[in-house]
């Protein structure tokens, strides 16, 4: 009864800048979409993104198109991000939202051989924020974040989508490069107030 089209994943962790942050109503967006060609028209909004075995990967949410038709690209929301919101809402009423607590910038090849990284990869850490699971944790301005809770995070949108599938209270190990090695700090993250 509904079409199927086939395609391959060509990029992960796209950030499109979709949504704005808006500081005054508390909204952070997290965009770390799956780039697939698989044919996305209008209409397929919200509509599965599945594997060759059939497995929910994605929720298609978005095409690259300028004119309001499929020409090429389409984007889908992380499968296990979009499980993580949906039972934040069922359970809680509210998306439950982790913050690990730093400022950031991401690696560009000046600032890996800066700091003797092996590959440009991960976040630069510019400063943590007073109360924080990062600043509690030892996290220090000059640390890069390459992975979070055993994924790598070699970029923003990344980072963000494996920090977002924590809620606040929860721990998660952070592998971090300092003064050229390689370190692992265990982090309790917190909500965007400081609170457990």
């Amino acid at each position: 009864t509904s079409t199927v089209t086939a395609g391959i994943v060509s990029a992960k962790a796209r950030n499109l800048q979709l949504l704005k942050p808006d500081y005054f109503r508390d909204v952070f967006p997290v965009e770390s979409f799956i780039q697939t060609d698989a044919a996305v028209n209008p209409g397929n909004s919200g509509g599965a993104l599945v594997n060759t075995s059939g497995e929910l990967v994605g929720i298609n949410t978005a095409i690259a198109s300028k004119t309001g038709s499929y020409t090429g690209y389409s984007f889908a929301v992380p499968a296990n991000l979009a499980k993580k919101v949906a039972l934040d809402l069922v359970e809680f009423g509210q998306v439950q939202r982790a913050y690990l607590g730093v400022n950031i910038r991401p690696i560009d090849e000046t600032m890996a051989a800066e700091l003797n990284l092996p590959e440009v990869e991960g976040v630069l850490v510019t400063s943590t924020i007073a109360g924080s699971g990062a600043k509690s944790a030892g996290i220090q301005p000059g640390d890069v974040i390459l992975g979070v809770g055993g994924s790598s995070t070699s970029s923003l949108p990344e980072l963000l989508e494996r920090v977002n599938q924590y809620r606040p209270g929860e721990q998660t190990e952070v592998h971090l490069w300092r003064s050229g090695e390689r370190i692992l700090l265990r982090v309790q993250l917190r909500d965007r107030d400081g609170h457990i």
